[in-house]
């Protein structure tokens, strides 16, 4: 006699990619790294475009090496349409494995994130760290499961000089955000708790809502570029505006996952178009839309 075989296709997956020992750390430990999720012409075109997009919108291209003009912590939101390497990123097959363990394989890109992080903190941290916290932002206790799974995709090597994150292993089993003592990373009070998490260019952090984590302040003049992949279930809110605003051309040159992580096997989002109260939105004239201007 043998025992019945178990299947289960996400399960297959990550057995395919040999990502077991990644999703036990994320059950276990509550975040988990994988190195080489993006080759490394990938990675090149990922942080160029990034370095272009602040550039762009800042109004001085970063320089990498000397981080002259961007210490501290800097953020620039809604860049994955930016530039098509960060299509390419999106799509990291190992990422999107793991992440559907997480949130399920119809889940939504909430949002897409460039992050920089020059020498010492300035005005966005005072206190020169990010303070401990967790992404689910609902009522606690959070629910037992999680609602958002957070990707950080590192476009350079990350270590503890550079200030890379810091987490509590096993947080996420808490189901609730620290308590202002808990999220202090340095000085006298530090959580005792936190642990470094460092990673070279082309890897993807990644763990569920629950888990606490932040980063501690740069000890080195040269940028620390990461991206931070946001995915919600698809009843969610997105941070980001993709299923109204994504180009048809970028949708046509990508996959259908693709557009599930846009929104658009989503129906919700009705106005009078009574005619879409019963479609995706990808059977929609989308530009039905688009603000009415008088």
């Amino acid at each position: 006699m043998r025992a019945t075989t178990i299947k289960d296709a996400c399960l297959d997956e990550l057995t395919r990619l040999r990502l077991e020992r990644n999703a036990l750390e994320l059950d276990v430990c509550g975040y988990t790294v994988v190195e080489e999720v993006i080759d490394p012409d990938i990675t090149a075109r990922g942080l160029e475009a990034t370095l272009a997009t602040f550039g762009n919108r800042v109004g001085k291209r970063p320089d990498v090496a000397t981080g002259q003009g961007y210490e501290g912590y800097w953020v620039s939101r809604y860049v994955m349409l930016q530039d098509p390497a960060f299509e390419s990123i999106l799509m990291a097959e190992k990422v999107l494995a793991l992440i559907d363990y997480l949130v399920g394989k119809d889940c939504i890109l909430s949002t897409f994130t460039a992050h920089m992080r020059g020498e010492g903190g300035g005005k966005t941290l005072p206190t020169g760290y990010l303070p401990l916290h967790g992404d689910d932002t609902s009522i606690q206790p959070h629910p037992n499961y999680a609602n958002y799974a957070t990707v950080n995709i590192c476009l350079t090597d990350v270590d503890e000089a550079s200030g890379c994150l810091a987490f509590v292993p096993g947080s996420h089993k808490r189901l609730r955000q620290p308590t202002e003592q808990e999220r202090v990373l340095s000085g006298e009070g530090a959580n005792p708790e936190a642990v470094p998490l460092e990673a070279p260019a082309g890897s993807a952090i990644i763990w569920p809502s629950h888990t606490w984590h932040g980063s501690w302040v740069s000890k080195t003049p040269s940028l620390r570029v990461t991206l931070a992949e946001l995915f919600a279930r698809p009843h969610l809110q997105p941070y980001e505006m993709y299923r109204e605003t994504v180009p048809d051309e970028v949708l046509a040159r990508n996959s259908d996952r693709f557009a599930t992580l846009m929104g658009m096997k989503t129906m919700y989002g009705w106005n009078d178009n009574q005619d879409d109260w019963y479609r995706n939105w990808s059977d929609r004239d989308r530009t039905r839309y688009s603000p009415k201007r008088a």
